[in-house]
């Protein structure tokens, strides 16, 4: 429902519907030192999506973490997108927003449950004073 909205709010239920193709898909790997010494891996795709506008094939890149279902796309899969009439180079894939919405959102509800135990230690500590 609020993906509706949003869309209604952009433009993008305006759009011209197309069937769009996942061009390329690279996983890329990116070391992260972890304070123990240790190294863990963060994981996220590059794709390139194609899709044809009025005779012309357009082509745009976007990146998705490991955990979005995104992440499992391949070169070849048909995705549907809208593009922009006006400037068919722009487009809007509806699962690309999950994707980032969701991610957003875990990024969010880790800060909350961050502060809320800070909080929680706080008023730990300020009944151990009494």
């Amino acid at each position: 429902m609020l993906i509706e909205i949003w869309e209604k709010l952009r433009g993008y239920d305006k759009w011209v519907n197309a069937a769009a193709t996942i061009e390329r898909s690279d996983v890329e790997e990116t070391p992260y030192n972890n304070r123990d010494g240790s190294v863990s891996y963060f994981y996220e795709a590059g794709d390139v999506i194609a899709w044809v506008a009025d005779g012309t094939k357009h082509f745009a890149n976007f990146n998705v973490e490991e955990g979005s279902q995104l992440f499992q796309l391949v070169g070849g899969e048909s995705v549907a997108i809208r593009y922009n009439p006006k400037d068919p180079d722009e487009f809007y894939y509806p699962d690309l927003l999950r994707s980032r919405v969701n991610r957003l959102g875990r990024g969010v509800f880790t800060v909350f449950v961050f502060i809320a135990i800070a909080i929680f230690a706080t008023w730990l500590r300020s009944l151990g004073r009494r």
